[in-house]
């Protein structure tokens, strides 16, 4: 990949449209919100995905009494599958994410405002929709509250989502993404210059070697809680946020090059396996370590030919992207609300829950957008700009 993406020659500098990019994150945010949904309303009634001969306990608990039954059963079994791997897309948004700033970087080697001014940015960024998001779960009717408020409230409030233990998936879980995030972008500025330095092949020897050592050392060496390899500990998730860094400094300077590459059917197939084997490695400790890399990396390939195939589907592509540009206030707030919900509808049929889940889904995603939205306009009135997306806007020069 590295090879043939510097090989291209450079094209010309001009404006282009990557709706694809802010459409992985489209799709990504709303199979998320939709898998919690699921989780929820599922309530532990059908076999886990992930488990030894699984699509044979689905068929044995479906109990069929026909070939056609049979096939039903079947098909079934993918679509719950499908809704409990909805928690895969999260390595997609850390690929993207680093994706996102080395892109706005790449052009000219260094922050225009210094790298005081980049945190700045991030902070502003960051913080302000996050804390929307807790003042919301305090005032907000329908939403599950599963967990007392006590300190923990307050050092989630301050940024803390990584210690204690028990405060990373504190009265809404989703928020542990954002202990992961804050890590990674706190260590970017010496990923960016490492980059710089040794190249995109060398530095992601370094860092899928990084990935592996660490994930080994809290599985097996020193065992943590596991909540710290999931993603609480950065360092478990380096990987798919320096292929992220990878891929994003390369598009900075060869868009066609990897486009051409990325769409390649053989990238797409390459993709699949990878996804696929990552899949398989939940089944020992010692291939667990190469999870996260697998699935991150597979699937991003994946949902990059998925939002592709979207443009053929005109408003679609561009309103799925939109969601993507705002993927972060939905990220922050949907989970509370679906948890409350998906424990009021366990009594709905599949096709009957489906409707449901698009209705709310759908209501959910058009509060988030033009909350994020204003909530970035409020804070660079307030305290000058800063509140820029995370990961490109779809048309970029």
């Amino acid at each position: 990949m590295i090879n043939q993406m510097a090989q291209a020659s450079p094209v010309a500098p001009r404006t282009i449209r990557v709706l694809w990019l802010d459409g992985v994150r489209g799709i990504s945010i709303l199979w998320i919100a939709y898998f919690h949904l699921f989780l929820t309303y599922a309530n532990k009634r059908y076999p886990w995905g992930l488990d030894k001969h699984y699509f044979a306990s689905f068929v044995a608990k479906c109990a069929p009494e026909s070939a056609v039954e049979t096939l039903g059963c079947i098909a079934k079994g993918i679509f719950v599958a499908f809704s409990q791997f909805g928690f895969h897309a999260v390595g997609v948004f850390v690929v993207m994410s680093g994706f996102g700033l080395t892109y706005s970087l790449a052009k000219t080697g260094d922050p225009e405002a210094g790298w005081s001014g980049w945190y700045r940015a991030r902070v502003l960024r960051l913080f302000p929709m996050y804390w929307v998001a807790h003042v919301i779960y305090l005032v907000s009717p329908f939403q599950a509250r599963l967990e007392p408020l006590d300190y923990r409230f307050v050092l989630s409030f301050l940024g803390d989502r990584v210690y204690p233990p028990e405060i990373i998936h504190y009265f809404n879980a989703a928020l542990w993404y954002f202990g992961l995030i804050l890590g990674l972008y706190l260590l970017f500025p010496l990923l960016f210059r490492l980059l710089q330095k040794i190249g995109p092949a060398w530095f992601l020897i370094l860092c899928g070697f990084e990935t592996l050592a660490s994930r080994y050392l809290l599985l097996s060496v020193i065992p943590m809680v596991g909540y710290y390899l999931q993603g609480a500990s950065f360092l478990g998730r380096l990987w798919e946020f320096a292929l992220g860094m990878v891929i994003g400094m390369q598009f900075r300077r060869r868009p066609a090059a990897v486009e051409s590459f990325l769409f390649d059917r053989s990238t797409l197939l390459a993709g699949i396996v990878i996804y696929t084997l990552g899949l398989y490695s939940y089944g020992s400790l010692l291939t667990y370590t190469a999870t996260d890399a697998l699935i991150g990396t597979g699937l991003f390939v994946i949902l990059a030919h998925v939002a592709r195939a979207f443009g053929k589907l005109g408003r679609t592509e561009a309103a799925i992207a939109y969601v993507g540009s705002y993927s972060y206030g939905l990220y922050l707030i949907h989970q509370p609300y679906v948890i409350y919900f998906g424990a009021r509808v366990r009594t709905l049929s599949i096709p009957v829950f489906l409707v449901f889940a698009c209705v709310l889904i759908t209501i959910l995603t058009l509060v988030a957008m033009p909350l994020e939205r204003y909530v970035n306009q409020i804070t660079n009135r307030l305290l000058g700009p800063g509140a820029k997306s995370i990961a490109p806007q779809p048309q970029i020069s």
